[in-house]
C-alpha cells in the first residue's frame, strides 16, 4: 500500500548534516510517510553515509548536479504518496509538523490543496519566528485558518513571501504533477514561483506554529554547485526578471491588484537594471532598462532617473551611488 506522504529531500555536499534532517523525518509522529532522499551529484560520501546509516528506510537516488529544483522534480516524479512535503538538507523539522498539517488539511477539507506551518531560524540570531517578522504585510490569526492573501505575498520572495517557506509547504502531489513541478530555468526563487502558480488553483492552509527550523547560515555555506552564484546582483536580477515575466503571463485571470503588483515589481527589477549598467558604463543598456521601468511602473524617481540616463548618465550614477551609501550607512546604524 502507497504512503499517504512522500517527504522529498534534495541534498548537495552535506554528507555532516543531512543524517539530522533524515532522522526528523523519521521521527515523526505521523508515521504513514516514505522519504526520499535526491543526491544532487554529492562528491564527499552522501550516497554511502545514507546507505549505512538508514539502508532500505529511505529511498535514495543520486543525479547529476543540476540544481534543487531538478532534485525537486525527481523527488515528485518518484513520490508514491497523496501529498508531498519538502524539506532540504540543511533544514529540521519538529516531531509533529506532518500530523499537525494533516489536521489543518481535514480541517478545511477540499478548499485546500496546500499547508504550510510557521519556522524559526536557526544558525542566525533572529528570534522572531517567520510569521512573527510577517505581521506588518499578514496576519495569522488562530491555531489553524486559511490564507486567502497568499498570492500578493508569493509575489515577493524573500519578503512577505517568505511566510511560505519550502521546507515547511505539504502539497497534494497530484497538482504538484499537473504544475509540472518546479521551472528549471530559475535559480533563486523557484519554490515561490511554483507556490504562486499552485495558489492559483486551491487555497493554502496554515499551522501557527513554529514546526520548522529554517537554516540561516551565511549564503556562500549554503548556495553551492549550480547555486554559487546565488548572492550576485546580476544573478539575483536575472532570476527576478525571468519569474516576474513569467507571473505576467499567468495572472491575466487574476484580480486586477496582484496584476498590479507583478507589474511593480518587475518595474523594480528594470530600476535595478538601470544602476548595473550605469555603473558599467553601458549608458545604451541604462535608457533601455529605464524605459522598461517607467512603462511599468512609473514614478517621479524612476522618470526622473529615465531622464538623467539621456541628458547627465554620469549624473545619474553619482545619484544612485550616493543613494546605496546612505543605505549602508543605514544598515549598520
Amino acid at each position: 500500500m502507497n504512503p499517504k506522504v512522500s517527504v522529498v529531500i534534495p541534498t548537495y555536499n552535506r554528507a555532516n548534516r543531512i543524517g539530522k534532517c533524515v532522522e526528523c523525518v523519521l521521527a515523526q509522529t505521523f508515521t504513514d510517510l516514505e522519504v526520499i532522499v535526491v543526491d544532487d551529484g554529492s562528491s564527499d560520501g552522501t550516497g554511502r553515509m545514507l546507505e549505512s546509516e538508514f539502508g532500505d528506510r529511505i529511498r535514495y537516488y543520486f543525479q547529476t548536479n543540476s540544481g534543487v529544483s531538478a532534485a525537486r522534480n525527481k523527488g515528485i516524479e518518484e513520490a508514491r504518496g497523496e501529498w508531498v512535503a519538502f524539506l532540504d538538507s540543511d533544514d529540521l523539522w519538529e516531531k509533529e509538523k506532518l500530523e499537525w498539517q494533516l489536521k489543518a488539511l481535514q480541517q478545511y477539507g477540499s478548499e485546500c490543496g496546500a499547508c504550510y506551518t510557521d519556522v524559526r531560524f536557526m544558525n542566525h540570531p533572529e528570534t522572531r519566528t517567520m510569521f512573527e517578522l510577517a505581521e506588518g504585510n499578514y496576519k495569522h490569526e488562530g491555531s489553524m485558518g486559511v490564507n486567502t492573501d497568499v498570492l500578493r505575498l508569493l509575489v515577493l520572495p524573500g519578503g512577505a513571501g517568505m511566510v511560505v517557506c519550502p521546507s515547511s509547504l505539504l502539497a497534494r502531489k497530484e497538482a504538484l504533477k499537473k504544475l509540472g513541478g518546479f521551472d528549471l530555468r530559475l535559480a533563486y526563487s523557484q519554490d515561490s514561483e511554483l507556490m504562486f502558480r499552485m495558489a492559483m488553483t486551491t487555497h493554502f492552509c496554515y499551522v501557527n506554529r513554529p514546526l520548522v527550523l529554517f537554516d540561516r547560515s551565511p549564503v556562500e555555506e549554503r548556495h553551492v554547485g549550480v547555486s554559487s552564484a546565488w548572492n550576485k546582483l546580476e544573478f539575483f536580477l536575472q532570476d527576478s526578471q525571468l519569474r516576474l515575466e513569467g507571473l505576467m503571463k499567468v495572472t491575466e485571470s487574476q484580480p486586477a491588484a496582484i496584476r498590479k503588483l507583478v507589474r511593480h515589481q518587475l518595474g523594480s527589477i528594470h530600476n535595478g537594471w538601470v544602476n548595473c549598467h550605469l555603473e558599467a558604463g553601458q549608458y545604451g543598456r541604462a535608457r533601455a532598462a529605464a524605459s522598461k521601468a517607467a512603462r511599468l511602473n512609473l514614478t517621479f524617481n524612476v522618470g526622473m532617473k529615465w531622464l538623467l540616463t539621456w541628458i547627465n548618465p554620469g549624473l545619474a550614477l553619482r545619484i544612485v551611488r550616493r543613494r546605496e551609501s546612505n543605505r549602508d550607512a543605514e544598515f549598520t546604524v
